[in-house]
């Protein structure tokens, strides 16, 4: 799963990565969003302009009876995300990627839970394979724009840590994943593999990650040494 992460890149420059328009205003840095959250994604429209938009963090599909379902689906599986009722249209239709900074795990110890930080080696930005939906509020007629995250089997940087991981769109895949007309199952779930683990870097963070409230640039500062690799094998440093 992929239950937090950070978006504290500079919002205009990572628009012009992208190649989309800005969102409206300037999001402030955020280093530990959480489920229920708002959080930036990029989308394509109809007429293949991207926008770089808030959403906010579980998928409320537009079927559903409240909002409260959000909380069930910030993630998607790969494996399902296809078939899943929650998932099924926004995969045909509506696509998204969510640039991030980094991602958290928790590893289980004898202590606790000790959250771990994954980012890229070379501390560009990633950019996970999401989906989104809109959602009509039926008494007050408020609408909602949602996402979520879609996860995969871990590579072995992070299964050192977890079993999951958030799934990763290469830059020269954008343009096919984010395309807004319907999807080729078969294309789209080629690029469900997970991200290689040379490209990442893992490393123990403060046990204050897990409070939700906690969002500060602290959140990303190792506390212990790197997740080493050795003979293709990754294993905690002890």
């Amino acid at each position: 799963m992929c239950g937090r992460f950070a978006q504290c890149f500079d919002v205009q420059a990572t628009a012009n990565w992208l190649e989309a328009q800005p969102p409206i205003g300037t999001p402030p840095a955020r280093y530990n969003i959480a489920p229920g959250s708002r959080m930036l994604a990029c989308r394509s429209r109809a007429d293949i302009q991207r926008e770089l938009a808030s959403f906010h963090w579980g998928l409320v599909p537009s079927w559903a009876k409240d909002r409260k379902l959000g909380y069930k689906t910030f993630n998607a599986r790969a494996e399902t995300v296809a078939e899943k009722p929650s998932f099924r249209a926004a995969f045909k239709h509506r696509r998204c990627l969510i640039p991030a900074d980094a991602f958290y795990e928790w590893q289980t110890t004898p202590n606790g839970k000790q959250p771990f930080a994954f980012r890229r080696w070379d501390e560009q930005p990633m950019t996970f394979a999401g989906l989104w939906e809109q959602w009509t509020e039926p008494s007050s007629g408020e609408r909602l724009e949602s996402a979520t995250i879609i996860v995969t089997n871990a590579n072995p940087l992070v299964a050192a840590v977890h079993d999951r991981m958030p799934v990763m769109i290469d830059p020269k895949d954008w343009d096919q994943w984010l395309h807004p007309g319907e999807a080729d199952e078969n294309r789209l779930k080629r690029l469900f593999q997970p991200c290689p683990g040379d490209a990442m870097i893992g490393y123990p963070v403060t046990w204050s990650v897990g409070q939700p409230r906690f969002d500060a640039p602290e959140c990303l500062v190792p506390t212990g040494p790197l997740i080493d690799a050795a003979a293709d094998q990754f294993a905690l440093t002890p």
